[in-house]
């Protein structure tokens, strides 16, 4: 067995067995168990070497750990227990959209309370990995990568109005809705003129409704909401072909004399 792989069966048995106390999420109320919390068991999987664990038909072995100590991530939830400890839990992560990921965590542990585990399915691969998680070198991963950044579609989008407050908009990917969200200061100061924003969408924005890998179609409307408060439709849409990795930016947002806001594509 290799040097940095008895490190890190060292490291894992640390954080099942020691100490007390959590880091990075300090609300224990997050790492709650659910109703009728189903409990999990490792399997130690020849072909591989290493431990595995089954949860609801995908498999998943030990991958990393916290790259930063003080870090913080987003549990999504939490999906149960591990071998008849309840105080060993796994969760899912707001980071990790697929759930090619998973975390489990030792809340009576005082070291290396936080472990990574990566679904074998995604062995040979290289996939979205959230930027706090770190490889731990086993050898079964040797050759599967890591990409903290997912390739986004980028569009530019310049408000020609002093009293824009919020942009809103909706999409559509190959004639199907996909979404929608806004941008606005936090403040809640408006725009000024000849601002810039930028919206981008990934793979996850894409879903089901395109390849990420091919080109698709997306339309964009949108609606103001003035100093006023008062909410209008921005007249026109935007059309075009677009890949991921791809940039445009020629829309603007105009208001006319009689405070109509109409879009300028070029």
């Amino acid at each position: 067995m290799k040097r940095i792989r008895m490190a890190a069966l060292l490291l894992i048995g640390a954080f099942l067995f020691s100490g007390c106390s959590l880091s990075s999420i300090t609300d224990e109320n997050n790492y709650d168990l659910p109703a009728n919390a189903s409990e999990f068991s490792k399997i130690y999987d020849q072909d591989i070497g290493e431990m595995t664990i089954d949860v609801y038909g995908r498999t998943y072995t030990y991958f990393g750990t916290l790259e930063d100590k003080k870090i913080e991530y987003t549990i999504k939830d939490c999906l149960g227990f591990v071998e008849h400890d309840e105080r060993t839990r796994l969760y899912t992560l707001a980071e990790d959209p697929y759930d090619n990921y998973i975390m489990m965590k030792n809340l009576d542990s005082l070291t290396g309370d936080t472990m990574f585990l990566r679904a074998n399915e995604t062995m040979h691969k290289s996939i979205f990995t959230p930027s706090y998680i770190s490889s731990l070198g086993f050898e079964c991963w040797c050759d599967s990568g890591v990409n903290n950044e997912m390739p986004e579609a980028t569009i530019k989008i310049q408000i020609n109005d002093n009293n824009v407050k919020t942009l809103s908009y909706e999409f559509e990917i190959n004639g199907s809705f996909a979404g929608g969200g806004e941008k606005e200061y936090f403040n809640g100061k408006p725009f000024k003129n000849r601002d810039q924003i930028y919206l981008g969408l990934n793979e996850v924005d894409l879903g089901d409704k395109a390849d990420p890998a091919e080109p698709f179609n997306l339309k964009l409307t949108f609606k103001v909401t003035d100093t006023e408060n008062i909410t209008r439709e921005v007249t026109g849409a935007f059309i075009h072909d677009m890949m991921l990795g791809g940039y445009y930016n020629g829309i603007e947002i105009n208001c006319s004399e009689t405070g109509e806001y109409f879009l300028n594509i070029y």
